[in-house]
């Protein structure tokens, strides 16, 4: 009987001990989701510094520093189309500390341009928010004698295999829209794929390269220099910026709009609490005029959402493009 006693009294003081253990655990899971950020964020950019990715990044980790109190450190890591950052952010541990400024190359044309795709962007990532949407400017040097769309296409027809189109890597809305107008318009040109933006308009500046679908914002000094010739933009209208070059439509280049986008994504498995965190944080700033002015001045147009939003442009541009990448055969060999 004393026995049985003692062994009532041992499961109970077992019981209480993993009670208290749990209520511990959730009680330290719960103060470390009320507390973060803790200690300083990383945020990915998945290409090099001074490309538009970098720039946009840059503002959202300036206002993010200010709005959680924590510091948040630009980690620019290039390569593979933006391929290298959003792997590493794919594999980073999910707790909030890591996250990605994602765009429309990292997470809607790689997977249908690399036959082997390190991450999956949809299974390995949380959505956050998208952040905003720029067009690109096709430009030529001004040593070939065009001046619209349509004699950049007679030049190049006339030459075959001998002209040179710069991006600022594979899988870029650059790269997949020099693709898309070669091959819409059945012409021979060679794509050269850069390591960034800036190599690409030094080495189109110096006429290595002939023409460039490009974010017009690091071009326009040049446009304005006489350095570079602007043809069409791609967007689906002017834009205040360039108001005197007509959209690929206006050029006689139909249903051709390519805006590049950017979106903040964390690791798959990153807490609810984590991402809804950093998603009304990163709302906050969007909204804010002085970064909404910012933004423009920087040739981005703020956009707002929610990562449903996000999720839901992912997938359908995953879609789009994949399509596209088809047609043009842009498709990369293993």
């Amino acid at each position: 009987m004393q026995k049985g006693r003692e062994s009532v009294r041992h499961n109970s003081i077992i019981s209480a001990a993993i009670g208290a253990a749990l209520l511990i655990a959730q009680s330290t899971m719960l103060a470390g989701a009320q507390t973060y950020p803790a200690r300083p964020i990383t945020l990915v950019v998945p290409f090099p510094a001074g490309s538009t990715t970098d720039l946009v990044g840059r503002i959202l980790a300036d206002e993010l520093s200010k709005s959680l109190g924590q510091n948040v450190v630009v980690d620019n890591r290039g390569g593979a189309g933006g391929g290298i950052g959003s792997e590493a952010v794919a594999r980073a541990t999910p707790d909030g500390y890591t996250i990605l400024m994602g765009t429309i190359g990292t997470h809607s044309i790689n997977p249908a341009v690399y036959p082997k795709l390190n991450y999956d962007p949809i299974a390995d990532f949380a959505p956050i928010i998208q952040f905003g949407t720029a067009p690109n400017v096709l430009v030529v040097h001004p040593s070939l004698a065009v001046k619209t769309v349509k004699e950049l296409v007679d030049y190049i027809r006339a030459r075959p295999g001998k002209t040179n189109y710069a991006s600022s890597g594979n899988g870029t809305s650059n790269h997949l829209s020099g693709a898309m107008f070669v091959a819409r318009e059945g012409l021979q040109a060679t794509h050269v794929p850069y390591r960034g933006g800036a190599q690409a308009i030094t080495d189109l500046l110096r006429g290595e390269v002939q023409f460039m679908f490009y974010h017009y914002l690091p071009l326009l000094p040049h446009i304005a220099e006489g350095k570079l010739r602007a043809l069409a933009i791609t967007s689906a209208a002017r834009i205040g910026a360039l108001p005197d070059v007509p959209v690929m439509a206006q050029a006689g280049i139909k249903d051709f709009e390519v805006s590049a986008w950017f979106g903040v994504y964390a690791p798959a498995r990153t807490p609810p609490e984590t991402v809804s965190k950093l998603h009304a944080t990163i709302s906050r700033i969007i909204n804010s005029p002085a970064v909404r002015k910012n933004l423009i001045a920087q040739g981005v147009d703020p956009v707002n959402g929610t990562p449903e939003d996000l999720l839901k442009l992912t997938k359908s541009e995953l879609a789009r493009w994949a399509k596209a990448v088809e047609q043009a055969g842009a498709k990369l060999q293993n």
